[in-house]
């Protein structure tokens, strides 16, 4: 037997491909451990960007401090495998889909042999480690047919592919078994998705999902705004169990930069698309990401961004420099913006950011609200709305993955401290 430790750089994706390895390991007779005990660390990698990338080299150095061995795998490992087995010969990468590299993983600490033709057997193996985890991320989809200009992802990913429904739905039980009230449906492009068994669409799926027992929340990771569909608007806008956020990039608000992105839409047609978002379901929270400094972003394109994010009624903007990457189109553009202009449009990015977070945050304040709380500590515990905005609770008003009441009464920092209506502060 092994102790092991598994992390995550980059999306919910490849947090579930984690999971992926973890479930894999533990199925195959090999024991949890903390990171500064553990013999050996379990690392799933990013390349989104180049700092994601160099983020997973330097977590795999880390890791070396502590660990015996180091597994990587994910997106990072499938670009450029060498660039890990050359850190030291203490890591071994493993390419590969994520069900691959996890089996892979578990065979060469001794699993069993058929696990690389039986992911749901070893899930069920290790169904008794999932207690204390209030959210189940299920990843319903992989790869990704967009080819955007500057995105590597369909390189290290391929193109895009569904999982059944009904492996999905075996899965979302057997979370609900774990004690996960709430699903996260995700993918890396998760609105392509559709069933190669019934063609039933995310949104349909979705509620399939919702009505399951057991079942409390089901909540998108993010969706393109052209797969913004109307089963998805049905979805959320009829089935109380699917939570009213979406995250739906923007990455600009200028159409020349948009084409030459390689995204499928303008940006009059993002914001059309918002505004039959939020006739459909009025009380919409809407995140979003944006790239900034793209070579041929102007300051007068980075404006019609902000105006855009205005327009829009955005809450919250994950705001990415711009950072070439070889193999993609956009890298013959070079890197044209100097690193101090993207440095200065990020920070006004995000200071529009808090802003929108804080307007979005203030209107909740007095209004009654339902948390699922994730966190407990002795100060205080907390947890997210269905619109996800993280509130705060006195300790011992809730425990972890109970619905609570709430009445909304004072800005935190990052999210809302609440009251509970008729708790008397006895734990």
């Amino acid at each position: 037997m092994t102790t092991f430790a598994v992390k995550f750089l980059g999306c919910k994706v490849s947090q579930a491909d984690a999971m992926l390895a973890r479930q894999a390991l533990l199925a195959a007779g090999h024991a949890e451990a903390p990171e500064d005990e553990a013999e050996l660390h379990v690392i799933n990698t990013c390349c989104i960007t180049r700092e994601a990338e160099g983020k997973s080299r330097h977590s795999v150095r880390r890791s070396l401090k502590a660990a015996r061995q180091v597994y990587v795998g994910g997106c990072a490992v499938n670009l450029d495998a060498a660039q890990f087995a050359d850190i030291d010969p203490r890591v071994k990468p493993f390419p590969g889909t994520a069900d691959d590299a996890a089996a892979a993983m578990a065979e060469r600490l001794g699993g069993c042999a058929d696990l690389k033709h039986d992911v749901l057997a070893r899930e069920r193996r290790a169904e008794s480690h999932g207690a204390g985890r209030t959210r189940g991320f299920v990843k319903v989809q992989d790869g990704c047919d967009c080819h955007c200009a500057y995105c590597i992802i369909p390189t290290v990913r391929g193109a895009a592919r569904s999982r059944p429904a009904s492996a999905v739905v075996d899965e979302v039980r057997r979370r609900v078994q774990q004690g996960q009230p709430e699903m996260v449906i995700t993918g890396i492009s998760v609105g392509d998705y559709s069933d190669p068994e019934r063609g039933l669409e995310l949104g349909q799926l979705m509620v399939e999902v919702a009505r399951l027992p057991g079942v409390e929340r089901v909540r998108l990771s993010s969706v393109e705004v052209i797969h913004v569909k109307d089963s998805l608007l049905e979805a959320l806008a009829g089935e109380p169990k699917v939570c009213p956020h979406l995250h739906i990039p923007m990455q600009s608000g200028d159409d020349t930069v948009l084409r030459e992105m390689g995204r499928h839409y303008t940006s009059a047609e993002y914001q059309q698309q918002i505004e039959t978002l939020r006739a459909a379901v009025p009380r919409v929270n809407i995140t979003t990401d944006a790239i900034v400094g793209f070579p041929t972003e102007s300051e007068a394109a980075f404006e019609r961004t902000l105006d855009a994010i205005d327009r829009a009624c955005i809450s919250r903007v994950h705001t990415f420099p711009y950072s070439p990457r070889p193999g993609t189109v956009a890298d013959s553009l070079g890197d044209r913006v100097p690193p101090d202009e993207k440095k200065r449009r990020s920070q006004a990015l995000r200071g529009r950011s808090e802003l929108r977070s804080r307007r979005h945050r203030t209107a909740k304040l007095g209004r009654r609200e339902r948390v699922l709380v994730d966190k407990v500590a002795d100060v205080q515990c907390s947890g997210y709305t269905a619109d996800y905005t993280r509130c705060y609770l006195p300790a011992g008003a809730g425990r972890r993955g109970e619905l609570v009441d709430v009445v909304c009464e004072e800005l935190h920092a990052d999210g809302i401290a609440c009251r509970v209506p008729g708790w008397a502060g006895l734990s």
